[in-house]
Order: C-alpha cells, then structure tokens, then sequence
C-alpha cells in the first residue's frame, strides 16, 4: 500500500460575478480531471483501490471577501458567511459533485485548511453547510475533514500551512488559536484580518476598476499599484486613501500634504497616498496584539527595498507629471512602473517556513500557499524543502517595459474583463499548480514534487520541480 497526497491552494470560489469570481469553467475542467486521476486506476500512486489519496485543499478554496454581498466590516458572524456561502454553493454546484464523487471512492479523503479568504471554514455552522453540499454525513468525519488549526501534518516529516500566519496584513490568530496553534473554542464571531479591512475598504474597489493588479506575474506591489493609480485613475486613489485612513484608531486628515491644484497631480497625489498609506500600517501596527515578527525576517533589509522602490517610483511619475508630458514620456513612466521589482528580500511566507524547517529539523517538506505564485526552495543543507503551491486562478504575465505601445497603454487604463488572446495584449501564464507526495503507508521515504494539470492535448500532469529526497 502506498499514501498519495495531492496539495493545492488559493482555488478563490466566488459567486459567479466578474471580475471577482476566481474560478471559471477551465479551472471546473482541470479540477475534474484532477479527481478522476486521483481516482482507483488514475494515474497517481500505483492506481490500486486500497491505496490512500488525500486531497488536502490548503487556504482559500472559497473567497467570502470578494462575495456578495459586500461588507464593510471589521468581523464575520456566522449569518454573514451562511449567507455568503449559499451563494458559492449555488454557484459552483458542479466542484462539490466533483468532491462527492471523489469521496465515494475507497480510501479517498478531503481535507480543508483555512486561509485568510475562509477563514470562516472554522465555524461549525459554515462545515455543516459545506457538508450537505457535497452531501457527506459527519459520520463519516474522517473522510471529510475541516481542519481546526493553522498546520496540518499529514506524515511525519510534512507541515501544511496556508501561509498567511507570516504576513502582517493577512495574519490574524487572536480569538482561533493558542500561542501554540491550538484551537480555540469556536466562537460566533471572527475578528478579520486587517489585509480583510484593506480589501474591503480599497482592494475590492481596485480590483473592480483594475482586475488585472492582482493577477500579474510576477505581481505587483502595493508602492507600484498607488503609482499607476495616480497616473490612471487618481479619482480612485483619492476615495481608497480617504477610505482607508477611516480605519485609523484616531482622527487623521487625508491627504492633509496636498495644495490646491495638486490633486490630480500623479506626483504629488502618489507622494500623499504613501504618506497616508504608512500612517495606516502604523496604526495598524499598534492595533495587532498578536502579530509577531517572522523569524528570519530582516526588516532592515524590508525597509531599503521599500524605499529604493519608492523613490524609483516618484523619479517614474515626475517625468509624467509635468504639463507638456508626452505620450512617448508616459509610456516611458509606465514600463518603468511595471519594471523589474528592486531587490529585497523573500515574501514572509517563504521566510516563515523556511524558519519552520530550521526550528523543526524532523520535517522534509514545508508546504504553503497564499501568495498566487508557485515555488520550490531547498535549503542550504539540501535535505530539506519548501514549496509554494501558487494558484488555480489567472495568471497573466507582467509587462516588460518593451511591450509597453499605445496600445498596450490603452488597455491597462480601460481593461476588459476577463481578459482573450483576441482582447488582451497581456500574455496567460495561469497554470494549474499542485503538491504530489508519496510515501509508503508508515510515512517514511516521502517524496514530493510540484506539478500543473494540463488539460491539452490530453489531460494529465507535468513535473515543474522535484524537491529534494
């Protein structure tokens, strides 16, 4: 007998409504595929009955942010999520009967781990609900399993995390977990994160003006993002930064270092909005009881990155931002914009846990996801691994400054949504990533690789990377 376990992450359920929905009828095909290859006699394992395959979906299957109806709160009761979920459910019937018909094999399970964007899987009422739609009866508990805490270990040498313990703006532990990751008693509320209070307040704007700022790749930071902003859309800008700011614990005046005139200004509004944006982080600094500082973080070395890219930014928008600006000298300002990221260090997922494999020298493999952007990463004593699953949704490959044409400008400013080859002049890179590990039945001997489903010429699956055995 041998144990399979298929790892994938950031699948992003919405309700249906573009550009916001995440999981469209090519995503339902692959993942459809997925399952019956996972299915006796598929392709995975040695394709006998008694073999284990466990499906492990690790963070943001469902994404309650970005469905409706649209809150503007800073907590979620169980009312909010049931009526939100019943809207995923009506809209993705045809994943949970792709998950019923899984289950229905032998010695097949499915197991969820909260993300930032569910973490309302951790309500018993929403797992209850989720039960019914795939229509498993919690008899059979251990076949379909919610998972209560931050980590999973499915094997001895293997931690799952969805990732976002190790950001500052998505981690949120207060009232769900111990110190120690230990469940708390589930309670009738869930304070949010504050990226949530960000999504709510800017980002789902942003996303609906802009749907492509969040699906570049490699993506695009938060500094670059206000940039294009106040060259695109400084309207936009203008109501996020009064938005966010409202979230501040004290009385703060946005935008309180713009003069007359300066408004509409790229230079001066980008200039304003990050100064008001760093009040924001700050403040929410102080409001965070719980946050801790990665370890292996390097803030210093955070800091540089961020003001080398700052200042990067502004020399971009003054060439735009005087009055006699060409369209030659904008286009110049946007490939600059959307240029190669300065260097700085890894995200904080990754830094977490890698900080896991050296706090933890028993584990092989460290898996996560959260960041929409697959990855493998041995470390230095080649041993041991971590890997980033990335994600089920679209991908679409960042311009470089030499794709930046009339035409391309014109499409950034007023994008369709959601983006063809016959529509679009940015490239699809989306790629259905996911985690194999197999490992005989008493867990020894694991080995793992990332791989993406491909549904054509004919579907099965390609090796991205081999980690280490």
């Amino acid at each position: 007998m041998s144990v399979t376990i298929l790892v994938v992450s950031d699948l992003h359920l919405a309700d249906g409504q573009q550009p916001f929905e995440g999981f469209t009828a090519e995503q339902q095909r692959a993942w459809e595929e997925l399952l019956q290859a996972a299915s006796p006699g598929g392709v995975f394992g040695e394709g006998r009955g008694e073999d284990t395959v466990e499906l492990v979906i690790n963070g943001d299957c469902f994404d309650f942010l970005a469905t409706a109806p649209f809150l503007h709160a800073r907590s979620r009761t169980v009312a909010q999520a049931l009526e939100k979920l019943e809207r995923l459910i009506a809209t993705h019937q045809p994943f949970f009967e792709a998950l019923a018909r899984f289950l229905r094999q032998p010695g097949r399970r499915v197991t969820f781990v909260p993300g930032n964007h569910d973490i309302e899987l951790l309500l018993p009422a929403v797992q209850q609900r989720l039960r019914q739609a795939i229509g498993w009866p919690a008899s059979s508990e251990e076949r379909l399993r919610f998972w209560p805490c931050p980590r999973y270990q499915p094997l001895p040498t293997v931690a799952i995390e969805h990732g976002n313990l190790y950001d500052f703006w998505n981690h949120r532990s207060a009232g769900l977990w111990t110190a120690a990751g230990e469940p708390l008693p589930p309670a009738e509320e869930i304070l949010l994160s504050a990226g949530s209070w960000y999504y709510q307040e800017a980002g789902a704007l942003i996303h609906q003006r802009f749907p492509y700022f969040d699906h570049l790749e490699p993506s695009l930071s938060y500094p670059r993002q206000m940039a294009l902003l106040s060259l695109f859309a400084p309207e936009l800008l203008r109501e996020v930064v009064v938005n966010l700011v409202g979230l501040i614990s004290h009385p703060y005046q946005p935008l309180a270092g713009l003069r007359a005139g300066e408004e509409g200004v790229a230079l001066r509004l980008f200039e304003a909005a990050m100064q008001d944006l760093a009040a924001f982080q700050q403040d929410m600094a102080r409001q965070k009881s719980d946050w801790q500082p990665v370890p292996g973080w390097d803030e210093q070395q955070a800091t540089r990155a961020l003001m080398a890219e700052y200042q990067l930014l502004r020399e971009a928008l003054a060439q735009a931002s005087g009055p006699a600006a060409s369209e030659r000298t904008l286009l110049e300002t946007v490939g600059r914009i959307f240029g190669n990221p300065t260097a700085g260090p890894v995200d904080g997922t990754g830094t977490g846990m890698c900080a896991l494999l050296q706090r933890e020298p028993h584990l092989r493999y460290a898996l996560a996801g959260h960041t929409h952007s697959w990855r493998v990463q041995p470390l230095s004593d080649g041993r041991r691994c971590y890997l980033n699953t990335g994600t089920w949704t679209r991908r679409l490959a960042r311009p470089a400054p030499e794709e930046m044409t009339p035409a391309m400008l014109a499409w950034l400013r007023s994008p369709g949504w959601p983006p063809t080859p016959a529509t679009s002049p940015l490239r699809e890179v989306t790629q259905y990533t996911f985690a194999l590990l197999q490992a005989p039945d008493d867990g020894t001997q694991v080995t793992a690789s990332l791989c993406a489903w491909e549904s054509q010429p004919q579907p099965g699956y390609r090796v991205l990377a081999t980690a280490p055995a």
